[in-house]
């Protein structure tokens, strides 16, 4: 928020939860405020964007906000960040409003406990707000999400996206830059994104899957209690459509329902999720693998800003001293061991692909 001591909605006072309350009141109000935005600032008066969208995916703790960061970075992106929320949808009318008054919160670390720190610039994956808008009742169901993939495309969808992007990108103050996207839930949508921006250049971010299926049940669990602490934390992950964790978790249905209570779900599940994008990869779309890029960051930044075109190449591969390797323990208990190896089949396949 603008108006925030801070980014996180841990610190927010009770006048902070309530404005968020009154943006997300019902499931058409951000929506309302989106088109209102949209009739007052008018794209064709807006820069053209410098070139294709760039939108970064994957399960969650795959990387996705360390990439994201790291384009972010290099100048050339305009992304969501905390200060568009709650009326993510509205973002110049939100400018206008706040943008007399803005503080300046000191960096904290995010809600997710794994030492990266967030401010109000920082950026986030809040464009989820603009599918729950268009298709809602189309995805989201009591215990998972859907496909979206082979489902038809909300008529007015199309044309709103492009000129939210373009809204977002004015509210920047910098001049024409491209849109970026980080939103995990895209991994069930890739289709969708490709018949909006059919330009776009993907970035699916990849990591081992032991190591990530540790961190994924870790979050689960982390976030269980978080939200019973704190009803609102609950409620605020729903109001953004991030169902990935805690006591609104709901997966993505790729293919048989699993049983979340299993020993080896987030395994199977990581394997169901990959084995689909494997299928999705094509003209647009790559592999960004994290542990190729712990091995050679200079290289593999190298080579991802020679895919996406940055002219900004130095300053995007300055954050290779960001790189670290991550704690999740990768041993593999007996009750693993099937899909274990299942899932490091696919990984080495999908590996052999990445950028």
């Amino acid at each position: 928020m603008g108006g925030a001591e801070d980014a996180s909605w841990t610190q927010y006072t009770r006048l902070e939860r309530l404005l968020h309350q009154i943006a997300f009141a019902t499931s058409g109000m951000p929506k309302i405020f989106g088109q209102l935005d949209q009739d007052i600032f008018a794209p064709k008066n807006m820069p053209e964007p410098a070139g294709p969208p760039v939108f970064v995916t994957g399960l969650p703790r795959a990387g996705t906000t360390l990439l994201l960061e790291l384009l972010v970075s290099s100048g050339a992106f305009s992304s969501f960040t905390y200060r568009h929320m709650p009326f993510v949808l509205a973002p110049c009318m939100w400018n206008k409003f706040t943008g007399s008054h803005r503080k300046e919160g000191t960096a904290i670390e995010r809600s997710h406990g794994d030492g990266m720190e967030i401010t109000f610039d920082s950026p986030e994956a809040f464009e989820e707000v603009m599918w729950l808008a268009f298709h809602k009742k189309d995805y989201v169901h009591a215990d998972h999400l859907s496909l979206l993939d082979g489902k038809p495309l909300d008529t007015e969808l199309s044309d709103f996206f492009k000129a939210l992007a373009r809204r977002l990108m004015a509210t920047d103050g910098q001049g024409a830059k491209r849109y970026l996207s980080k939103n995990n839930a895209n991994i069930a949508r890739l289709d969708k994104i490709s018949q909006v921006f059919p330009k776009a250049q993907v970035l699916i971010c990849l990591r081992d899957p032991i190591s990530h299926a540790h961190s994924l049940k870790r979050q689960h669990e982390r976030f269980l209690g978080i939200h019973d602490e704190d009803p609102f934390a609950a409620k605020y992950m729903r109001w953004i459509g991030h169902f990935d964790f805690g006591a609104e978790f709901r997966p993505i249905r790729f293919g048989d329902a699993l049983d979340v209570e299993a020993p080896d779900f987030w395994l199977r599940y990581w394997t169901q999720a990959y084995s689909y994008l494997l299928d999705k990869l094509g003209t647009g779309r790559h592999i960004f693998c994290y542990e190729t890029l712990l091995e050679n960051p200079a290289a593999v930044l190298g080579d991802t800003a020679d895919l996406l075109g940055l002219t900004e190449r130095e300053t995007f591969l300055a954050g290779a001293d960001r790189v670290r390797a991550p704690t999740s323990p990768k041993e593999v208990t007996p009750d693993l061991k099937d899909a274990a190896e299942t899932a490091r089949a696919l990984y080495a396949e999908l590996k052999a692909r990445a950028i």
